[in-house]
């Protein structure tokens, strides 16, 4: 998709960032996170009007107005990069990028292209690493020919995680319904800093002690393949009822969740994937299979702010994820294998509780003290077929309105690639539009995915690449129970 840029420029907060709070130090938890930028893109639908340069210049006054509204309660992201742990809160604004395509939005979600979703963001995605003076967040307003609207970000992982992001966007969101020029006072959603005083980030901490830095021996480069799986309510409930039925204790604690129950079938097919692709390559090379893994690794990351006593509030600024492995050995063929590797990823993220996070908390040498304990106790297998797994599951994002009404699709739009790409086995998960089905987005390495493809199961239950307009994919009226899923983040 090509489209026409009509404005780009820096949208600076509406009132300047006290001096005191001119530099924003990262957390520990901010520390330990990969310094990428993470894309994220919401559609709105046809609003009844027709694109004319008057609707435009209306609309985006408005979304101007409110974001620099906005922006004096987030005011890290109108900052630059001052260093690799902090923010300077300088007020130079945040990138708006405003653009007019000539295509209309429902023709696009008839069967949307994840990288044509790329022209829906202000910048290439990138996977260099941005030094000082750089941009912190950067945002695009999309204009299409039917009056349908896209509002695309790029947000640095290091400041902000997906429940940060989610709260900044309901934020301005708040701001631009109220018509733009709303009071600070007057927004519901303010942030709350106090990441860096219960988790202080560690100056001597080296790079190769991050957290995150011990998936980079998993990961490997390569040309992936994207898919879209929808799961509804009544596939979701299926699987349910197969995991009870094997494992019917559950049933006397907290059920399974829509989150943990799609986690578990696609990890079970991934393995399914993988032992067929590897036994291909180690029959093409008379090997008899010696290079192939018998051990599964999934990592989820987990949101801390509800493991905490009291909670920390869901508009806490920042980072507040742990991640957690959960391996199974491939090899080990004894019982229900969904239900063993539900068993996996549950056990996995109830490892972060009170008292895990309880460890990290405090200043000086105290916290991380903790931290490093926990650490330790984050085991990772030396060798894996590893799989990535983030959910944005009960983030709230389909309730993001500017005043236009919920929108009917998002995108993370950084799957799938013609060239190499560092991250090749990656699983998003994501709402359906009603809220009670799962969204995957998986990318794998295109050798694995011939195999993927050809599994029945996932055929019979998941809808496959299908356009986010379709009826087929908002049925289903069961009860939304909110369980363990909201402890799961990006």
């Amino acid at each position: 998709m090509e489209g026409e840029i009509i404005s780009s420029e820096n949208i600076k907060p509406s009132s300047p960032t006290p001096h005191d709070h001119k530099i924003h130090n990262y957390s520990l938890l901010d520390q330990i996170v990969p310094p990428i930028f993470v894309p994220f893109v919401l559609y709105y639908p046809n609003l009844d009007n027709i694109i004319t340069d008057d609707f435009v210049s209306r609309t985006t006054l408005i979304l101007k107005q409110s974001l620099s509204t906005t922006l004096s309660l987030f005011y890290p992201l109108a900052g630059r990069i001052k260093d690799t742990l902090s923010i300077d809160c300088n007020d130079e604004g945040i990138l708006l990028v405003v653009v007019k395509f000539k295509e209309n939005l429902s023709d696009f979600l008839k069967k949307p292209d994840p990288k044509a979703c790329r022209a829906h963001i202000p910048n290439q995605l990138t996977w260099a690493e941005p030094g000082p003076g750089s941009r912190v967040a950067m945002l695009q307003v999309n204009y299409f020919e039917c009056g349908g609207i896209a509002i695309g970000s790029l947000f640095l992982h290091k400041l902000v995680d997906g429940v940060a992001i989610g709260t900044f966007m309901k934020a301005w969101a708040a701001a631009a319904a109220l018509g733009g020029g709303a009071a600070v006072e007057g927004n519901p959603v303010i942030p709350e800093f106090t990441a860096q005083s219960f988790f202080p980030h560690n100056e001597s901490l080296q790079r190769e002690d991050y957290l995150f830095s011990a998936m980079r021996r998993y990961f490997k480069i390569g040309k992936t393949v994207m898919r879209r799986y929808v799961f509804d309510s009544l596939a979701i409930s299926k699987l349910r009822a197969q995991i009870l039925s094997s494992s019917p204790e559950n049933l006397e604690r907290r059920r399974p969740s829509r989150v943990e129950i799609v986690s578990a079938l696609l990890w079970k097919c991934f393995i399914i994937a993988s032992s067929s692709k590897n036994n291909s390559i180690s029959d093409n090379n008379n090997n008899n299979g010696n290079d192939r893994n018998s051990i599964s690794l999934v990592t989820h990351g987990v949101n801390m702010r509800r493991k905490s006593d009291p909670p920390f509030s869901e508009h806490s600024f920042g980072n507040f994820v742990w991640l957690v492995p959960a391996a199974a050995d491939v090899d080990n063929g004894d019982g229900d294998l969904m239900e063993h590797l539900f068993g996996k990823v549950r056990s996995a993220i109830s490892k972060v509780d009170v008292d895990f996070v309880k460890k990290m908390q405090g200043g000086g040498e105290l916290g991380f003290a903790g931290y490093c304990e926990n650490l330790r106790e984050t085991e990772f297998p030396e060798k894996a077929d590893y799989l990535a797994i983030s959910s944005w599951c009960n983030f709230g994002l389909y309730d993001i309105d500017f005043g236009w009404g919920n929108p009917v699709w998002m995108s993370k739009c950084d799957a799938g690639s013609d060239t190499e790409w560092p991250f090749i086995n990656v699983l998003w998960l994501m709402d359906t539009s009603g809220g009670d089905g799962v969204e995957a987005w998986l990318t794998l390495d295109e050798k694995c995915f011939a195999a993927f493809d050809e599994i029945k199961e996932l055929h019979e239950l998941a809808l496959v690449d299908p356009s986010p307009l379709s009826s087929d994919i908002h049925h289903g009226q069961e009860e939304i129970i909110v369980t363990n899923g909201v402890d799961l983040i990006s």
